[in-house]
């Protein structure tokens, strides 16, 4: 066996092991980064969903926890209830909202059917929410009304510190389903919320909503913690991702994502592979080159050697070349060293030339340098005077922001007065319908003594008819008295009487009837006057029920204000830091620009030392025969 061909055979050897342990190192690589990019967009997914799953749940907290402070500030009657529940921005995010009382009441939209003798006070929500004191969120449940998967969120009310009830509502999970079940990584995965104790909240299969992660996991069951994990179902690898839904009070979720580890890997196979036919088709180019590169070289070495032995003592003569003998592989080898003497030999003038060049090229850059240093000297002073302006800049913003700052405190002053003067138009609309219903009963009990002075009247007419008769009785007594003569003048005299007291009873009457004509006429003035006041105290409750409204509004506008102060005040200050930021940065710039001048100085220098190696390139230069 030839020498050339061993070391073809040796370099081959080497270069298939060489390519072998890279392929492989560069599997492991692949594996390792490829595992850590997948737990990585596992990880940064999952959050991403816990983010909307936590946003979701929390606007809906806060909406619930909205409606307690207004039970709260209206009251837990029927009627406020009521008006405080059964508010299109209640009933369209929840399907059931409710209200159970510390005395037992229970309130609810949609009212449903209930037992006679149901009480809130209980049911897990009410006594989970009223132990803790604070927002509580239950675990999913079949709702036994609607069939669908629903948790419940309670929160205590507190009207001036004392428990008055718990305010809920149970919230339909299809919105968070929807999202759980979109993560299906093209087929070949799954997504689903687990809870710490291992309990299967929501999964796409519904024969496993509500059941343990052992069931779904019979052999490899994983534990729920933050993090990736490899399990095995069905004899098949999969990666199974948790993350931790952060934000649900008396809660501990998680949501789970599944990927099955071929489809991840999928990308390494393929990699793998084409690199097995990559380094199959390099190794035999390598070789084909190998050997070229060995048939080539290996001949002429004596050859070459003397020639170089010959121009080394020949005092670096360039002009001298190899005689060339026949066209074997130690002519080519001849020819080859000839041509690369004659570029070295070409080098070395180009050298020659370039060195004058670089000479130049020295003194050019010395007085570009010279320029820098004037133009640096410009920058400073430009920079001081940017400084100075952001300086006062900064002060405008603190000044700002301390303005804001007072503008919000004014705001929230503002806002108290109005939640006052809100609370002072309610105790007026109370009293307003206490007056109106105060003003009916007095127009029920003037139309009743309109009726007496009536039924008083008829008895008057009776009292004058009876006085009439007596007069007439008493006239013909008298004129039996009279045909008597003297033995009927005493009946005569008290006939007479009898007639005179008739008369007056009978005027009398008469007095009585036109006082109780005029006491109807009054009556009926005052039962118009009472109703009129009626529909003027019912349009007066109106008025303070839209000022009520319209000073409700101008609450939530001074809150909207006070917002937007808040912010003005936030802003400022983030722009007082970026000021003082931008302060620190034109210090640096300043310093950065000193050592720029610094740096010029010792290009000059170096400019200088590269004169001299000029010089010296070209006395070496010189050396040789050109």
């Amino acid at each position: 066996m030839k020498f050339s061909h061993k070391i073809l055979l040796a370099a081959a050897l080497v270069v298939a092991v060489a390519f072998a342990c890279f392929i492989l190192f560069n599997d492991y690589r692949q594996r390792q980064t490829l595992r850590s990019s997948t737990e990585a967009s596992m990880q940064e997914l999952g959050s991403l969903t816990t983010s909307n799953i936590q946003t979701w749940l929390e606007s809906r907290i806060q909406l619930l926890q909205s409606l307690s402070q207004q039970i709260a500030v209206d009251g837990s009657d029927l009627a406020s209830l009521k008006r405080a529940i059964d508010l299109p921005a209640y009933t369209g995010n929840f399907q059931l909202s409710y209200f159970g009382g510390t005395n037992g009441v229970m309130f609810s939209v949609p009212a449903g059917n209930r037992a006679a003798d149901y009480d809130p006070r209980a049911r897990g929500w009410y006594k989970a929410a009223n132990g803790a004191q604070q927002t509580i969120v239950t675990e999913p449940y079949i709702a036994a009304s609607s069939g669908k998967l629903v948790i419940t969120v309670a929160t205590p009310v507190k009207h001036q510190g004392q428990m008055i009830g718990v305010s809920g509502a149970d919230i339909d999970l299809s919105s968070v389903s929807a999202i759980i079940n979109s993560l299906n990584f093209g087929g070949h995965g799954h997504a689903f919320i687990v809870g710490a104790d291992g309990k299967i909240l929501i999964h796409p299969d519904s024969k496993l909503v509500l059941k343990s992660l052992a069931e779904a996991y019979p052999s490899d069951t994983p534990k729920v913690s933050p993090g990736m994990k490899e399990v095995e179902i069905d004899g098949k690898r999969q990666f199974i991702s948790f993350t931790h839904v952060n934000g649900v009070p008396s809660a501990d979720w998680y949501v789970a994502l599944v990927l099955d580890q071929d489809t991840a890997f999928a990308m390494l196979s393929e990699f793998r592979t084409s690199a097995i036919v990559a380094m199959v088709i390099a190794v035999v180019i390598i070789i084909a080159l190998l050997g070229m590169l060995i048939n080539f070289l290996m001949q002429p070495l004596l050859t070459m050697g003397r020639a170089m032995h010959d121009i080394a003592e020949g005092e670096g003569d360039l002009t001298k070349r190899l005689s060339i003998h026949g066209h074997d592989e130690f002519g080519a080898l001849g020819l080859s060293f000839n041509r690369f003497v004659e570029r070295i030999h070409t080098s070395i003038r180009e050298v020659s030339s370039a060195t004058g060049q670089v000479n130049e090229v020295a003194l050019r850059v010395v007085a570009a340098s010279n320029s820098s240093m004037f133009n640096s000297d410009q920058q400073a002073s430009r920079t001081s005077s940017v400084a100075a302006a952001i300086n006062q800049l900064g002060a405008a913003a603190q000044e700002i922001a301390q303005n804001a700052a007072l503008a919000s405190q004014h705001s929230s002053d503002a806002r108290a007065l109005a939640e006052e003067g809100q609370q002072v138009v309610d105790k007026t609309i109370s009293a307003m319908h206490q007056l109106s219903a105060k003003i009916s009963d007095s127009c029920g009990n003037i139309e009743t003594l309109n009726s007496n002075t009536v039924n008083i009247g008829q008895i008057l007419e009776v009292i004058t008819s009876i006085s009439q008769q007596t007069n007439l009785l008493a006239l013909n007594a008298a004129i039996e008295a009279a045909r008597a003569g003297e033995a009927g003048r005493g009946f005569a005299v008290v006939a007479d009487e009898v007639r005179n007291l008739a008369h007056r009873t009978q005027d009398s009457a008469q007095q009585v009837q036109k006082m109780i004509e005029e006491l109807q006429v009054g009556a009926r003035e005052a039962v118009s006057t009472m109703t009129d006041s009626q529909r003027q105290s019912e349009s007066s409750v109106g008025i303070a029920n839209q000022a009520g409204e319209r000073l409700g509004s101008v609450t939530q506008r001074i809150g909207e204000i006070d917002g937007m102060n808040q912010s003005v005040a936030t802003a400022t200050e983030e722009q007082t830091a970026v000021v003082e930021s931008i302060n620190v940065d034109i210090t640096e710039i300043n310093t950065l620009n000193q050592e720029g001048v610094e740096n010029l100085q010792a290009t000059l220098r170096a400019c200088s030392d590269l004169e001299q190696q000029a010089a010296r390139l070209k006395q070496l230069v010189g050396s040789f025969r050109i």
